[in-house]
């Protein structure tokens, strides 16, 4: 009798063991923190983003095709450009994007600015010396870079969805490392549509 409770027993452990995996490989990255830490949300359309003064112009084309082709085109993101920063006033600037010396091995950095309910003002930093100094492809990784930062800019955060500019690391010439995985995409959607 007590053989077949053990077996019984052991069986109940391998089926709860397989269903805690199902479980947990199908967790996905969380959206939003509802605080002012990476992936704080952001306020509501239009997403507007400027150059802070200093921003090298031969990366200006580099971001616009993040904001528009990896932001505006596919999500309900409506993505506007303003021709200067607005720092201070109700409707300032969304994204500034700026050019830092970042510590150690850094490559990009995103931080809210202003942040009362929702972050009014991100700050988007990119080391292209650090990204550019690297061995792997430089402009996919400029990009791929410019893509995740821009993401926790709209509520991303870091998680385990596989594939999209999110995943961190060195990335090869695909066009998925220059775009939001469905599941970023969703949240995006959700947010601004």
């Amino acid at each position: 009798m007590v053989r077949g409770v053990r077996v019984r027993l052991a069986l109940v452990v391998v089926v709860l063991g397989s269903v805690l995996c199902v479980t947990t490989s199908s967790v996905a990255d969380p959206w939003g923190t509802g605080t002012s830490d990476t992936g704080a949300h952001p306020d509501s359309n239009p997403h507007t983003y400027c150059y802070e003064y200093g921003f090298p112009g031969h990366y200006e084309h580099s971001v616009a095709q993040m904001e528009n082709n990896a932001l505006g085109d596919p999500t309900a993101a409506t993505v506007v450009r303003e021709s200067s920063c607005d720092y201070s006033s109700r409707t300032e600037t969304d994204v500034v994007w700026q050019w830092r010396d970042l510590p150690g091995t850094t490559r990009g950095r995103t931080r809210c600015e202003d942040f009362d309910t929702y972050c009014d003002q991100f700050y988007v930093q990119i080391d292209f010396n650090q990204i550019t100094s690297s061995s792997s492809p430089d402009e996919e990784n400029i990009r791929k870079t410019m893509c995740h930062e821009l993401g926790h800019s709209v509520g991303l955060t870091h998680g385990p969805t596989p594939g999209g500019c999110m995943v961190s690391g060195a990335v090869n010439g695909d066009l998925q490392w220059r775009r939001y995985a469905s599941h970023h995409r969703n949240h995006i959607n959700a947010w601004f549509g």
